[in-house]
């Protein structure tokens, strides 16, 4: 048997070397012994972790590897049992770097294991790609409501800011579509179903929207709905991410079509002096636009 634990038929000891040595120029290699000492390594593995080959060598695993349950591992190895999984190592200077690893012993005379190697690649970039993204995501979650639709607009969830916005409790939304925000009129008119068709389609919308929250309090959203795609690049969901307006805010509001008319009716006078609150001046605006001559 190989190291590999494959049958070596004829030239089989030639390919697995010529197979070792293309692992060695392609990955970092360390070798330990059983006593966990760094016996070599790779020039690759130093240049990962910024150190020379004489600071490495002769050092245990556990300066470089700070392994949770290590005892653990390398009983492991000494039967003969293959460990792969992700490694955080220490670097110069205290800088971590992510490895994707295996460790394979290696058997001497005898069918005894006699060494250990690591064969392993530096996933630190995409490492920190993924924490970046999660923080991003976390921000969010913390300063915007996030909802999460399926494509014919029903909820599947919702963060606590766009609970704390709407004043529901999540069991009261989830199952319900989107529709319980929005006027009876609005949600069966032709605008709001081509809104949704858009959106099954895979096209992106944002904007400025009037929306009921409950008790059918009007509230005021900058908002974006995003549709999520597989990995064959067709829609499967749609999440939303909201920030309520506040009077100040939806002042100055880069805004269109219909909230631009009636903000435009907004008594600023009123607005300012706090004689009105900002959902009853949008609703005196809409009232005063019906009714007036066309």
């Amino acid at each position: 048997m190989g190291m590999f634990g494959w049958v070596r038929g004829r030239g089989g000891a030639r390919t697995e070397r010529a197979i070792i040595a293309a692992l060695s120029r392609s990955q970092s290699v360390v070798e330990f012994g059983l006593d966990g000492v760094v016996r070599s390594v790779n020039e690759r593995f130093l240049a990962a972790l910024g150190c020379r080959a004489e600071a490495v060598v002769g050092q245990p695993h556990s300066r470089f590897f700070p392994v949770d349950d290590a005892e653990h591992l390398w009983r492991a190895l000494t039967r003969g049992e293959q460990v792969s999984g992700t490694y955080r190592v220490l670097g110069a200077s205290g800088r971590d770097v992510w490895f994707q690893a295996v460790y394979i012993p290696l058997a001497g005379r005898g069918g005894r294991v006699s060494s250990v190697l690591l064969y392993a690649c530096d996933i630190s970039d995409e490492r920190a790609a993924v924490v970046t993204r999660e923080q991003r995501a976390e921000v969010v979650d913390r300063t915007q409501g996030v909802v999460e639709f399926s494509l014919d607009g029903m909820i599947l969830d919702a963060n606590d800011v766009f609970l704390g916005v709407t004043g529901y409790r999540l069991d009261e939304i989830v199952g319900k579509h989107h529709s319980i925000f929005v006027d009876q009129d609005e949600s069966r008119s032709d605008a709001y179903i081509g809104f949704w068709r858009r959106l099954r389609s895979g096209l992106h919308e944002a904007g400025l929207y009037r929306r009921l929250a409950k008790g059918q309090v009007v509230v005021w959203i900058q908002a974006t709905y995003n549709p999520i795609f597989d990995a064959n690049g067709r829609p499967v969901k749609i999440v939303k991410y909201a920030a309520q307006m506040t009077a100040e805010a939806l002042a100055v509001a880069p805004v269109t079509n219909e909230v631009a008319d009636v903000l435009d009716l907004i008594d600023g006078a009123s607005l300012r002096a706090g004689d009105l609150a900002m959902d009853a001046a949008i609703d005196a605006a809409f009232a005063e636009q019906r009714g007036a001559p066309r």
